[in-house]
């Protein structure tokens, strides 16, 4: 995780408003007006539906939301997007069978070594690693409420749908987190690269602006959407749309060779059995060219 300067008034905006929700009273409010998207709702209403029977505390608490995570309209009170995204944050938080998943076994087996592939979940982070060569596959943070509702066996799968989400958000320019702008970047992990050098473990990384979220993936998932990339693994039989980041799709995993260093310029080459797609790439993951070799 990195550190971000925040302005000052930022720090204190938010400060305001969070101590605008320190009251379980305003919080089921939100909750209420969130059950209820589409039907403005009356004082009484909403009083009655929060439970509070004194009309003037209920009054003072519903007075200090309105505005910033309340509207008043003249059919009643609605719930704003601010106050949406704080009752989305509240749930994502909600869990009630236990942190601790796993470990749980995950097909196909690792593309390194051919072992077992396992699966933890363990303080609100999911492990997916290779139980033979100890390969870690992937490791990201997941609110526990992701996984609410879904048994231990159905838990990779849903992780991974959530970290593929994330990861469609960041390609898309935002933060899953805070709604900021991410910044995408190559990073090839050697500084003496240079023309013709390939890098392995070339990885993309897609930073927030505005908080100090960073997502870190292997170069191919930067292009996991990408219509040329897409088209070419469907020509083999393999939907990128239900794809597996530790399944066939990344089974042999693209690999990137740098171009030129000064500006950074590299190709990234996605193979299967004797067909090559080639992107070519500069340092902000964006594509200049494409090749496929045979052309279809």
């Amino acid at each position: 995780m990195r550190s971000r300067d925040v302005p000052a008034s930022v720090d204190s905006d938010s400060e305001q408003a969070f101590s605008l929700l320190a009251d379980e009273t305003r919080l089921a409010i939100l909750r209420v007006l969130a059950d209820s998207p589409n039907e403005p709702l009356t004082f009484s209403e909403l009083r009655e539906r929060v439970g509070v029977t004194d009309s003037g505390r209920f009054n003072y608490h519903l007075g200090k939301l309105t505005g910033r995570f309340v509207k008043k309209t003249g059919a009643g009170y609605e719930i704003r997007l601010a106050g949406s995204n704080i009752v989305g944050a509240i749930l994502s938080g909600a869990y009630t069978r236990g942190d601790d998943i796993g470990p749980v076994i995950v097909d196909p087996p690792c593309p390194r070594c051919n072992g077992q592939v396992e699966a933890t979940y363990v303080d609100e982070r999911v492990h997916v690693r290779c139980a033979d060569c100890d390969k870690t596959i992937l490791d990201a943070g997941i609110p526990p409420g992701v996984l609410e509702g879904y048994d231990d066996a159905s838990f990779p799968v849903v992780a991974e749908r959530f970290v593929l989400s994330v990861f469609s958000q960041a390609r898309d320019g935002f933060c899953a987190s805070c709604q900021g702008r991410m910044e995408p970047r190559l990073i090839t992990t050697i500084d003496d690269l240079g023309p013709k050098d390939i890098c392995e473990d070339a990885q993309a990384i897609y930073s927030c602006t505005r908080c100090s979220e960073e997502h870190i993936a292997g170069i191919g998932m930067a292009f996991l959407d990408h219509p040329a990339v897409v088209s070419f693994y469907y020509d083999h039989d393999v939907d990128l749309s239900q794809p597996h980041l530790w399944g066939t799709a990344w089974r042999d995993k693209p690999t990137l060779t740098v171009v030129s260093d000064d500006p950074l310029r590299a190709r990234v080459d996605f193979e299967i059995v004797g067909d090559t797609l080639s992107l070519f790439i500069d340092e902000h993951l964006d594509v200049h060219d494409v090749e496929r070799s045979p052309a279809p």
